[in-house]
């Protein structure tokens, strides 16, 4: 990391942590955006939402997830690959991002099925 690109993290962050740890968040965060959409936001409504989920909600689904009692076609198969630090870090990336304004329906409601 440059000693810009750091100085700047914790001119905005504060310390030197806390910048690593958003970054970490941010980072992490980009690999749900194949289905989630950039910054938690998808693109189709049948996918929920990541940005401004509550840290809560979002360690409380990734925790489900992780031992089976919340079932999803990909996400038991993603979420176990996180360690607690990670999905702390992705919580609190996901937290601090406005809640999109969108209307979330099932597969079943979408046109032509």
């Amino acid at each position: 990391m440059s000693r810009t690109l750091l100085g700047a993290l914790i001119a905005l962050f504060g310390t030197p942590v806390a910048a690593e740890d958003a970054l970490l968040g941010e980072t992490l965060a980009n690999t749900c955006a194949g289905c989630h959409g950039t910054m938690g936001v998808p693109a189709v409504p049948y996918i929920p939402p990541l940005a401004g989920l509550t840290n809560e909600e979002f360690i409380r689904a990734m925790e489900a997830y992780q031992d089976g009692t919340r079932q999803a076609t990909m996400m038991n198969r993603i979420a176990p690959a996180f360690s607690d630090e990670e999905i702390k870090a992705m919580a609190d990336y996901f937290a601090a991002l406005p809640r999109p304004d969108v209307t979330r329906s099932t597969i079943r409601n979408r046109p032509g099925n």
